[in-house]
């Protein structure tokens, strides 16, 4: 990089782009941008603007919805699971036999599509939160279900979580950085929840069935945000050269995390109901991936 670059944040990333001064005078302070649904490469002269936000905002609330019902569905298949341990390793094998459980994954891919999207075009700190909304589209949702009335203290604490995470995420806007985390870093964030995900297993059986969801929904939760900071590497890499993404670690560790995470969640949908896993689940995902991002 030259040294009369200027930092400036993108938009879709969060991260400092480098553009020249002679550039950014050139076009008043601003570069244009360049909309799309993936994460673009950084060039001198160029950066995002927030022309597409409110698109951004649209499909990360098409993408809550779809988790919302895909929780919904897949915790009422995994609830009907006959087991006596309190941690089923192989409960994505059982479930997989199950329609209903069928039809709630394809709304977990429509909503990860979706998702993606919008953090290609959005500003992380704005998107998140509006993913965090999944957690009170799914408690409505199973209160419809179940032909009941959502509880106050339900509520208050769905939007507690959402405010909460707003702040957080506002707060830790970053002032530089990279694109994407590198593969090392990455690494480490898949080990430690790894370790964190073996020792939410061990000690569940220890505890009653609420207790029980709530300890996989921290493991799952911080293994998801780190699937999340996969998901977002990946797909830059794919977006720079596809036939690169065979030769980095990358894919492969999100294979694995991903697996894992959708492991413990099911467990955890297993265990209890979902006011018991998912405001857990979706504060520490949402924390996990602010700090792997």
């Amino acid at each position: 990089m030259r040294a009369g670059a200027a930092w400036r944040h993108g938009v879709g990333n969060d991260v400092a782009r480098p553009v020249s001064r002679r550039s950014a005078v050139a076009v008043g302070g601003r570069a244009p941008a360049r909309a799309g649904p993936w994460p673009v490469a950084p060039t001198v002269g160029r950066a995002v603007t927030g022309a597409g936000q409110p698109l951004a905002v649209a499909l990360a609330l098409a993408a809550s919805v779809c988790f919302a019902v895909a929780a919904v569905t897949q915790q009422r298949a995994a609830a009907r699971l006959p087991s006596q341990r309190a941690f089923d390793p192989a409960v994505l094998l059982r479930l997989i036999r199950r329609p209903a459980w069928l039809a709630g994954l394809a709304a977990v891919i429509a909503g990860f599509v979706l998702q993606a999207a919008a953090l290609g075009l959005g500003r992380l700190v704005v998107i998140e939160p509006v993913l965090a909304t999944s957690l009170l589209f799914a408690l409505a949702l199973a209160a419809r279900r179940d032909r009941r009335r959502l509880r106050r203290a339900e509520w208050a604490a769905a939007l507690a979580v959402v405010a909460g995470l707003a702040v957080f995420l506002a707060a830790g806007q970053p002032a530089g950085g990279q694109r994407t985390a590198g593969a090392a870093a990455l690494g480490l964030a898949a080990v430690a929840a790894a370790v964190l995900v073996g020792a939410c297993t061990a000690l569940a059986g220890r505890f009653p069935a609420p207790r029980r969801a709530l300890l996989f929904g921290i493991g799952g939760g911080v293994a998801a945000g780190v699937t999340d900071a996969l998901v977002k590497s990946v797909a830059v890499v794919a977006a720079g050269h596809v036939l690169s993404l065979a030769a980095d670690v990358r894919p492969y560790l999100l294979i694995a995390v991903g697996l894992l995470t959708f492991t413990i969640q099911q467990n955890g949908y297993r265990a209890a109901g979902l006011a018991a896993f998912l405001p857990a689940f979706a504060v520490m995902g949402r924390c996990a991936a602010r700090c792997s991002a």
